[in-house]
């Protein structure tokens, strides 16, 4: 079944600008997500995959939300053909600092707005001859459901903020009542202020929570396909600059 979905979108999303993101997504999402929610969300990317206008609206806007919150990121138009180096030619310092970054930027956009651009793989970042990080992400973006991006936030702050009530209450929210190890081991079993960053093991572990809700019957939300796509582009990004980052500071930078 899960395999029969994910070739059903995968042959939905050729020759659309997320086509290449579909193998980002971790095969746990199509094992345990129900189908109808998937396909829900799926054609929400396609449907936004062609509409270069309210993309441009929303690059527009998340630049200056970015700016707000001082988050050391200048985000601009892949058809501008920036020049610069990418993450791994970088110093162990300099990859630091722009790994802190795009960490910030990840929450920023989960803190800062309705939506989020999902592009934040090592690919979409340049650095240029001025030291500054240049995000030049492919038009792939989502629109949160409220209820959905309220939750997520409460259970960030909850976790990362040491506040058991704000934490649980967001797991309840989300219909994650249950298993609460597991998800805890997902958000960061590291010290949060020295974490590193690892596909592999964030494969892993996402596969285990949502196994763990797939066997109890929870209808996860939609929403989910995104995040979990947005967080593997993350991992990714943070993986290729390969140093030790502050989660825990992004996140209070973020929040605003």
């Amino acid at each position: 079944m899960a395999g029969g979905v994910r070739n059903m979108i995968r042959l939905a999303a050729r020759g659309t600008s997320w086509s290449q993101f579909v193998d980002y997504a971790s095969p746990a999402l199509f094992d345990v997500m129900p189908a109808r929610a998937l396909m829900t969300q799926c054609r929400e990317f396609i449907r936004n995959g062609g509409d270069k206008p309210r993309f441009d609206q929303i690059r527009e806007s998340t630049g200056p939300m970015l700016q707000a919150r001082t988050i050391d990121v200048q985000l601009i138009d892949r058809s501008d053909h920036a020049q610069g180096v990418g993450l791994d030619a970088l110093s162990e310092e300099v990859r630091r600092t722009m790994g802190q970054s795009i960490l910030e930027l990840f929450f920023g956009q989960l803190f800062g707005t309705e939506h989020a651009i999902m592009d934040v793989r090592s690919d979409s970042f340049l650095v240029d001859d001025a030291g500054i990080l240049l995000w030049q992400p492919k038009a792939f973006y989502v629109e949160w459901q409220r209820d959905f991006i309220d939750a997520v936030r409460d259970l960030y702050i909850g976790f990362y903020f040491d506040d058991p009530s704000r934490f649980n209450d967001a797991m309840a929210r989300l219909d994650m009542h249950s298993g609460e190890d597991t998800l805890r081991t997902l958000l960061g079993k590291d010290d949060p202020r020295n974490a590193r960053f690892e596909t592999a093991a964030f494969h892993e572990n996402f596969h285990e929570v949502f196994v763990t809700y797939r066997d109890q019957g929870v209808a996860l939300h939609r929403n989910f396909l995104a995040l979990g796509v947005y967080l593997v582009c993350l991992y990714e990004a943070l993986e290729r600059v390969g140093v030790a980052l502050d989660v825990r500071a992004a996140l209070e930078r973020a929040r605003g």
